[in-house]
């Protein structure tokens, strides 16, 4: 029996083949949003969900209201690991609102930061087939592929996404 490669796999060639089909960037106009960030940034994703809300969007993530208040921060490791009942139900609720949505944001930073949960999430949605958008400093190799949607900052996806709403009106 031969040692086979990762690479050789059926599920690595099925995900290959439809990469390389969605190789140019889907500038559609989405309607289901699912925004990716570190946990600290809820506030300014609340700020982000109302200007897309305006432009006509529907965020699906409701991690940005602290999980209707049950979740006021981050959880830590110790918390991880004592009670992973209690706490899977966040990460659930993250995967169907992710599920729910046709686009997924992710919002990086200069330096990383973080715990991992929002690279989790754009590596769902990628495998997902969803379309993939970052917003600020590529983080990773995964962020150069070519269907990826990328803005330096959040101002440069309003502008842009904003023009392609008034084309659509």
């Amino acid at each position: 029996m031969t040692a086979e490669s990762a690479f050789d796999t059926p599920n690595y060639a099925a995900t290959s083949a439809r990469l390389a089909a969605s190789a140019e960037p889907r500038h559609h106009m989405p309607e289901q949003v699912y925004l990716a960030a570190r946990y600290s940034r809820h506030d300014e994703m609340q700020g982000v969900r109302d200007v897309l809300h305006a432009l006509g969007y529907t965020i699906t993530s409701r991690w940005i209201d602290q999980h209707g208040g049950s979740l006021l921060e981050s959880i830590v490791g110790e918390k991880l690991n004592a009670e992973p009942a209690e706490c899977s139900q966040y990460a659930e609720a993250d995967l169907h609102d992710l599920e729910a949505a046709d686009t997924v944001i992710s919002f990086t930073s200069p330096g990383g930061g973080g715990k991992g949960g929002r690279h989790v999430e754009f590596g769902l949605a990628l495998g997902l087939g969803k379309h993939l958008v970052i917003v600020g400093p590529r983080e990773n190799v995964f962020h150069t592929l070519p269907a990826i949607e990328h803005y330096p900052d959040w101002a440069h996806l309003v502008m842009a996404w904003s023009r392609r709403a008034a084309v659509k009106a």
